[in-house]
Order: structure tokens, then C-alpha cells, then sequence
């Protein structure tokens, strides 16, 4: 650590070269300068930690120094003969730190000069805080000022203390003093406004929606708020961020009215096209030989593809904005996954596929929609299909797994969040091995994100859209359950449902 260097001002050597010896002797390094103009050559060409500073010189005395310098930059210790003292302590008011009398005793001096140097350190620190504490205020002011969303800064009683521009631009009134519900005049009753709410549970409250009237004009918002609180820790009131959502009900809106061209803009062609084809192929408009009957199943394959399609993106699309209706009932999961897999029976084996079942005796129901769980079984099995080579074998297997938590911890970090993945509990488990190409293993986390598999065309023989995936998903999420992938490429891959198993009495 570099040493504290302190600047001598006297023009009598003897005293000079005391304190210098007294100081180096102490640790301090130290300049000397016989007079002010010396004094002041010196200060242009390094910095010191201390000056001290001789009242009466020749040429320019510790007064004119002083009262050049100032003491902001460096303390200052003035230097005074006996009999002088009111001349230093005058010194004081223009920027010294402190005095020391001639003689001086060593330890009295010494003293001073430590604590000069470090209230000056003190005072440049508080300095150097300020002017810090100052700029993250202007640059929070602005943010705040700057933002796009409307921020209602409310005191414990309630009442607006703080706005932004972009607050006080869309409420187009005098905010200050009144209440949130008095100018955003809400449609929710005022104590489940945001801020209404931190201010009488202490917590945060997120994203609440509701429409606020703006002069003659009704705005869809989600606001949150959050508690302000002293260095103390105790409520001082909230901070309340609201945001303007028209352009995402908008935005919406245009989603309702793509997704009702899907069911029917869309399907209707096909429907039609399927009739045509079904009219040719039963020779109803002419002879047809077994080539030509080919080609139309084919053709008509194809349209049943598209629908099945148009279909799992419309339960996507339901599942996500909460409109998919599911009609829960305690079933029997051996028999649904057999009925599942027998549909894929006949498919397997004509690719040379081996397709069959292991499922345990005496599992427990499970509460599930009927429609959504064939879907989740068909995904998975029509993608252990395409995905399985010929020679290849798939296997459907169900069994009850009474303690989960050993269970869950492998599936892959991606998938779920630790947090979200159950501790305990007994749940009915339900596999689809395959001996196929397998999945990448960096693809395990997002294979049940939409459209991944048309990112991975490679994966196998058949190309997809990567939305039976994700239907499965969404509806298992709906169920409560959870729903991973096991797998490197080449080696195949296993799908894993966990369902909640119903207890004895709820059968």
C-alpha cells in the first residue's frame, strides 16, 4: 500500500527538517517547500495527503495559500506560533481541518495529521457516495420516466405520492394526493386493486387483470405491485407497475379468429376433398383398378393426416387459453393403454414392427379425460412407429410407482423445474419404449416445445410437425401429471407419463 505523502510549507529549516523526521519516522513520506509559491509549484506537479501549512512565510504566507487552495482538494493543517491561535482557529472557517501550535509536541502533531488525513478520506468517501447515491437516482428517475407501463407510487393512507410521465399522460389529470381507484377507476372493487393489496397483506401482488377508464376510454391492463419499505424494514407503502394490454387482447383476438378459420375454413375443403375421392374409389364414377385404389387411400391418408393436425393445433391453442373442456372420470388405465396400443397393432406389423403390452395387475384408477388420454397414447404410439425400424419392437408398458421422488430425479433438467416435480405421492406410470433412432440428448428438454421435431428432420425416417408432442403436454399438464423423454440417438427412446393414482375410497 502506497504511503501517505504530506507536503511541508515553512521557511524555517529547523522546524522543516523536525517534522519531516518526526513524519518519515512515522511512516509517512514527505515534501518540503519554503514559502506558498513553493507551495503552490509543488501542488501542480503531484498530490499530496496533507499539507501543512505555515501561517507566515516571505513572498506568499499560509493565508494567500490557503485561500488559493481552499482545502476541497487537500486537507489542510495550519501551522501557527504561540500567541497566534486566533489566526489559525480564523483558518478553520476558509478550509483548514485543524492547527497545530509552535512548539508542538510529537505525539500531539502526529495525532492531528492521522486524523486530518482521514476525515478528509471520510469526507471524500461521503462525497463520492452522494454523487453516486445521486447518479442512481437520476438513472432510476430515468427508467421510471422512460417506461412504457403507468407506475402509482401510494403512501400507508393510500394516496399517490410518486407518478411517471407516461401515468400522468394517460390519466390526463392531478394525481398527487388521490387514491388508485379514484383515477384508474377500475371495475374491480378498490381492495383488489394491486397496491390496495400489498398495502394490507405486506406481500407482492402480481399480475392482476382488470380494465380501467381512461377519460371516455376502457384499457385492458395487468398491474402488479410491490411493497416500498425503510432501512428499518417496515411498509412505507407500495409501488404499483400497470400495463396497458390492448394490443395483446388485439393480438388474441386475431389468434380466436385464425384458430376458427382452422376448424372450419380449413377442415371443410378436406372434408369435401375426401368425399370426392371416397365417390372415385368405390367406382361410383367409373371403374377403378387396385393401383389407382391405392393411390387414393394414400390420398385419403393424407387428408386424415391434415386434419389430425388442424385438430391437435386447435387442443394446443384450447389448452392454453383455458377454453379446453375435459370430462374427468375415474378409469381403469390397463385397459385404456390397451385399447391405445391395439389400434397401432395392425400399422406395427405391417413395418415389421413388434408391438406388445406389459402391464402390472391391480392398478389403481386414475382420473383422466378419456378423449385427451387416446390422444396423449395415440401421439406417442404413431411416433414410436414412424420412428422404429423394421425388425424393431415397441413396448407399452403400465405399472404403479408408490414413492415418486426417487423416480423424478431423472428427468432431465429441461423438462421441469425442480421445484415444480412432486416429492411424494403414488402415481400410476405408463411407458412407450421404442428401438428406434433415438432422440438427441440436448433435444430432451424441448421435444415437447411446438414444432421442435421440424427443427430435427433428420431424427428419422419420417418427417413431422412436432406438435403431438406437444399436445401431450398440455394435456397432461391439464391431469396433473408429468410427461419425459429418455434417449440417445440410435439407441431408441422412452416416453414416461406419470398420473395421479386415486386412493382406495375415491374408486
Amino acid at each position: 500500500m502506497a504511503k501517505d505523502k504530506i507536503l511541508i510549507v515553512d521557511d524555517e529549516p529547523d522546524i522543516a527538517l523536525i517534522l519531516k523526521l518526526q513524519l518519515e519516522d512515522a511512516g509517512y513520506e514527505t515534501v518540503r517547500a519554503r514559502d506558498g509559491v513553493e507551495a503552490l509549484e509543488a501542488l501542480d506537479k503531484e498530490r499530496f495527503s496533507l499539507i501543512m501549512l505555515d501561517i507566515k512565510m516571505p513572498r506568499m504566507d499560509g493565508l494567500q495559500v490557503l485561500s488559493k487552495i481552499g482545502g476541497e482538494q487537500t486537507p489542510v493543517v495550519m501551522m501557527t506560533a504561540h500567541g497566534s491561535e486566533d489566526i489559525a482557529v480564523n483558518t478553520l472557517h476558509k478550509g483548514a481541518l485543524d492547527y497545530i501550535s509552535k512548539p508542538f509536541s510529537t505525539d500531539d502533531m502526529l495525532q492531528k495529521v492521522k486524523r486530518a488525513i482521514q476525515q478528509d478520506r471520510d469526507r471524500k468517501e461521503r462525497v463520492r457516495l452522494a454523487q453516486q447515491l445521486d447518479e442512481e437516482r437520476r438513472k432510476m428517475e430515468a427508467v421510471l420516466q422512460g417506461m412504457a407501463d403507468l407506475l402509482l407510487a401510494v403512501d400507508t393512507r393510500g394516496e399517490i405520492i410518486t407518478v411517471n410521465r407516461k401515468a400522468q399522460s394517460i390519466l390526463g389529470e392531478e394525481l398527487l394526493g388521490k387514491t388508485p381507484e379514484e383515477v384508474l377507476k377500475a371495475e374491480v372493487p378498490a381492495g383488489e386493486l394491486p397496491s390496495r393489496t400489498v398495502l394490507r397483506t405486506g406481500e407482492a401482488s402480481l399480475d392482476v387483470a382488470y380494465t380501467m377508464l381512461a377519460g371516455s376510454r376502457d384499457i385492458p391492463v395487468l398491474s402488479s405491485a410491490a411493497p416500498l419499505r425503510n432501512a428499518a424494514g417496515e411498509l412505507v407503502g407500495s409501488v404499483e407497475i400497470i400495463r396497458d394490454i390492448s394490443k395483446l387482447k388485439e393480438l388474441e383476438q386475431e389468434k380466436e379468429d385464425f384458430v376458427s378459420m382452422l376448424s372450419h375454413d380449413l377442415k371443410s375443403p378436406i372434408t369435401a376433398v375426401v368425399g370426392s375421392i371416397d365417390l372415385v374409389r368405390e367406382a361410383k364414377l367409373g371403374p377403378v383398378n387396385e393401383e389407382q385404389c391405392e393411390y387414393l387411400d394414400a390420398a385419403v391418408e393424407s387428408c386424415e393426416e391434415m386434419v389430425e393436425m388442424i385438430d391437435t393445433l386447435l387442443g394446443i391453442h384450447k389448452f392454453e387459453a383455458g377454453k379446453m373442456r375435459l370430462n374427468f372420470k375415474d378409469e381403469d388405465p390397463a385397459l385404456l393403454v390397451t385399447r391405445a396400443a391395439s389400434k397401432f397393432q395392425t400399422q406395427a406389423q405391417r413395418g415389421g414392427i413388434r408391438l406388445f403390452g406389459t402391464l402390472a395387475e391391480g392398478l389403481p384408477k386414475v382420473s383422466l379425460d378419456r378423449n385427451s388420454f387416446a390422444r396423449i397414447m395415440g401421439n406417442l404410439l404413431s411416433n414410436a412407429v414412424k420412428f422404429t425400424p423394421e425388425g424393431g419392437e415397441i413396448e407399452v408398458a403400465a405399472d404403479l410407482v408408490p414413492e415418486v421422488a426417487a423416480l423424478v430425479a431423472g428427468i432431465p433438467e429441461q423438462t421441469y423445474a425442480r421445484k415444480d416435480l412432486p416429492g411424494e405421492g403414488s402415481f400410476v406410470r405408463i411407458r412407450v419404449r421404442d428401438t428406434g433412432v433415438g432422440i438427441p440428448e440436448d433435444s430432451l428438454g424441448t421435444i415437447f416445445d411446438r414444432f421442435v421435431q421440424a427443427k430435427n428432420r433428420r431424427l428419422g425416417k419420417t418427417r413431422g410437425t412436432g406438435l403431438g408432442l406437444a399436445f401431450c403436454r398440455k394435456a397432461v399438464d391439464a391431469h396433473g401429471g408429468y410427461i419425459w423423454a429418455q434417449s440417445k440417438a440410435g439407441e431408441g427412446s422412452l416416453f414416461t407419463l406419470l398420473l395421479p393414482a386415486l386412493p382406495e375410497d375415491e374408486e
